[in-house]
């Protein structure tokens, strides 16, 4: 009785050489990297998405008001929790400012200054107003634009800092109210005017920390350009003082984390 035969085959050379060309090595190089990432590296980037949390230098409520002037304060807002629960930091100044050195009628005699201040987490996102608004029935009335407008005193003289300007409307029977808001953000020591940049430098997986402070301004009886200059007045008061008094000094963190 004959054996039955081995239906296998042997491999032949030519095989063996398409086994050792350069696709195959390819192939197997990137599958290496990718056992590579899903190992250490994947977990060193988790580890740096985390940022650790830097501290106010002091409290936004403490803000000198008199460093302000001409603007005084009218009012001095303390938010329901349940709003401070989902604006998901405690650290805030909302207030009422009225400038004095503009006539009662002009239409940038009143502001609402809102600054907020977060820090530290996983996968940090800012609010804006360009969705907050929207939740709260208003739609927008215009294009949402970037821009840039001088602010002096900071650094070592006058720049130029990204602003988002915003124009909403919310209709009524009798017609439809406008309002206009502009904002910035200061995020690990750099202005930005966008959720994107600031996800950007916050989420950096080169930094230990992560901050951001969101600066927010608005006239109830200015229009769009008119809420541009009131925005660039009350800027070039505060946004120093922030700097100087209130926010933390990110590059010096950095550096100490790097020597510990």
């Amino acid at each position: 009785m004959s054996l039955p035969q081995k239906t296998g085959h042997k491999m032949s050379t030519g095989t063996l050489g398409k086994i050792g060309s350069g696709p195959f090595l390819a192939s197997s190089l990137l599958l290496l990297i990718a056992v590579v990432l899903a190992g250490p590296v994947a977990s060193w980037l988790r580890v740096k998405q985390h940022k650790a949390a830097l501290p106010l230098v002091a409290s936004l409520s403490a803000l000198d008001e008199s460093t302000l002037r001409p603007y005084r304060v009218l009012r001095r807002d303390v938010l329901e929790p349940m709003v401070v629960d989902a604006l998901g930091t405690d650290q805030y100044l909302s207030w009422a400012l009225e400038d004095t050195s503009v006539a009662e009628a002009h239409p940038l005699r009143y502001a609402q200054l809102f600054v907020t201040y977060y820090s530290g987490g996983h996968n940090l996102v800012p609010h804006t107003p360009d969705v907050c608004f929207m939740g709260a029935g208003y739609e927008p009335a215009q294009r949402h634009e970037n821009r840039e407008i001088e602010v002096l005193a900071l650094g070592s003289g006058a720049e130029a800092v990204p602003i988002r300007l915003c124009t909403f409307a919310r209709t009524k029977v009798f017609g439809a109210r406008y309002v206009s808001v502009v904002y910035t953000f200061n995020c690990n020591g750099r202005f930005v005017a966008t959720r994107n940049g600031v996800r950007i430098l916050a989420n950096s997986p080169a930094n230990t920390y992560a901050y951001f402070s969101k600066v927010e301004v608005s006239f109830p009886r200015a229009t769009r350009e008119e809420s541009v200059l009131g925005a660039q007045k009350i800027f070039n008061r505060v946004l120093p003082v922030l700097v100087k008094e209130h926010w933390p000094d990110f590059e010096e963190a950095e550096r100490l984390a790097q020597t510990q």
